[in-house]
């Protein structure tokens, strides 16, 4: 972590900060020291004191109660789920009830995400000159915080049919946001093949 903390620190002292549309004047650019070693340092002092009061005054605040029970050696506590950020991954798989097929979703829920470069062909860099493509992203958003409110459920009727849902929602979101920045970007520039450079 150390070692991606100097290398964007480096980044931003040879490059310099950019501006929200992503174009490169000089006259913009805010000097590297003393405004963001001094931000920087506010927000480590932040994180540092609202982390210490947790480890000195609540350390079991995060706990899930459940840990308190006394083991049952025979039965697998029904309280049992992944972490936090596996629960979309869990959700996808216990969407599918085919376990081959339920591995090869949840490969390519993760898979799918070394996509988004590839396939990110936009004319701008900027997302707010995409609206269709802000609504898609708030919907995947939302999607991906049901996946893990989900995970946590049971296999009942609601959760079932929600999960079923929600891993179909995810999928294609990467297969409309490539051809809605398409279309929006034709639909922009009136069809002339223009290339600016993506930063």
């Amino acid at each position: 972590m150390l070692v991606l903390i100097v290398a964007h620190i480096l980044f931003l002292h040879v490059t310099g900060s950019n501006n929200p549309l992503g174009i490169k004047v000089n006259r913009e650019k805010v000097p590297f020291h003393t405004y963001y070693t001094i931000k920087d340092l506010v927000g480590v002092f932040i994180f540092l004191f609202i982390f210490a009061v947790i480890v000195f005054f609540y350390p079991t605040v995060f706990i899930d109660p459940n840990n308190y029970l006394v083991r049952d050696s025979i039965d697998t506590p029904m309280h049992i789920k992944p972490e936090w950020y596996f629960l979309f991954a869990y959700t996808i798989l216990r969407a599918i009830p085919n376990k081959t097929g339920g591995i090869v979703i949840l490969v390519l829920s993760v898979l799918i995400l070394f996509t988004v470069p590839i396939f990110n062909k936009r004319k701008f860099v900027r997302i707010r000159f995409y609206p269709v493509s802000q609504v898609l992203f708030w919907c995947f958003f939302t999607t991906f915080v049901i996946l893990r409110w989900v995970g946590t459920k049971g296999t009942d009727y609601p959760f079932d049919f929600l999960r079923k849902l929600c891993t179909f929602n995810y999928f294609l979101y990467f297969f409309f946001v490539p051809i809605c920045n398409f279309m929006w970007d034709w639909v922009l520039l009136g069809g002339i093949n223009l290339t600016v450079k993506n930063s």
